[in-house]
């Protein structure tokens, strides 16, 4: 089976296990520049050909002066995609890179998310799609654990505290070796941030987890299955013993 097949595969499977999108849904893809975001917006089309249902699909870029090239190089090929593109700059984090002004990636992330649901909102979309892949998913747990002192990732699907808009993540089932083939083979030229060179926390535990993947193959495929296998009563937090607690994610749109 060739990537992009793969990646419609497994993408279809995240799509049916979370219910992720519904009939009609109006949904904005966060356009990063990268092979992931890229590998989504085109799957997210592609897909449609085998849906049980109509869903419209717009593209969105938030800039916030990082990108090491010009974002409109993917002007051609987000057009042959076939979708509307829509790039809006965010001013907090465009200030700080004129100023000079030292930031690290969780300040520009964060002004990124807020960014993306305003955006969302302003075009009326019910639905924000991002590229986070399994290996996203399992750094994130890494990271919760070892520095947040929590057990938490990135959830397939989240809703808004006001309920206006649902957050999916089709590909927690790809690796990202996957969405870089998937991106070769449908000739997707990307654009790199420049944050992706700085050192950071996120970088040594995707070098920890590369280590232990060559070392220990399924690895990856563990962590994975392992944030859906989840046995409370092994657990210290008492809330989820309670019955009935509400314990799905949320965010502040």
């Amino acid at each position: 089976m060739d990537a992009p097949e793969r990646v419609l595969e497994l993408m279809g499977r995240a799509m049916g296990r979370f219910a992720m999108l519904r009939p009609g849904d109006r949904v904005a893809v966060g356009v990063s520049g990268g092979k992931d975001s890229l590998c989504l917006l085109d799957a997210l089309v592609a897909y449609r050909r085998r849906a049980p249902f109509a869903y419209d699909v717009i593209a969105v870029t938030i800039e916030q002066g990082k990108f090491k090239s010009d974002i409109r190089a993917l002007e051609s090929a987000i057009r042959d995609i076939g979708v509307r593109w829509v790039v809006s700059d965010e001013p907090a984090t465009l200030a700080l890179v004129k100023d000079g002004i030292g930031h690290g990636c969780d300040v520009c992330s964060r002004h990124r998310r807020r960014a993306l649901y305003r955006l969302a909102a302003e075009l009326q979309c019910t639905t924000l799609a991002l590229g986070h892949t399994a290996d996203d998913c399992a750094e994130s747990l890494l990271r919760n654990i070892l520095f947040n002192g929590r057990i938490a990732s990135l959830p397939p699907v989240a809703v808004s505290r006001k309920g206006t808009l649902r957050l999916i993540r089709p590909l927690v089932f790809v690796t990202e070796d996957l969405t870089a083939a998937y991106t070769r083979a449908r000739g997707l030229t990307t654009v790199g941030c420049a944050c992706s060179d700085k050192p950071s926390v996120r970088g040594e535990i995707r070098a920890f987890l590369a280590t232990l993947r060559a070392r220990h193959p399924g690895v990856g495929d563990s962590v994975t299955a392992a944030l859906g296998n989840v046995n409370p009563f092994t657990l210290f937090d008492p809330a989820l013993e309670k019955p009935g607690a509400d314990l799905s994610p949320a965010f502040e749109s």
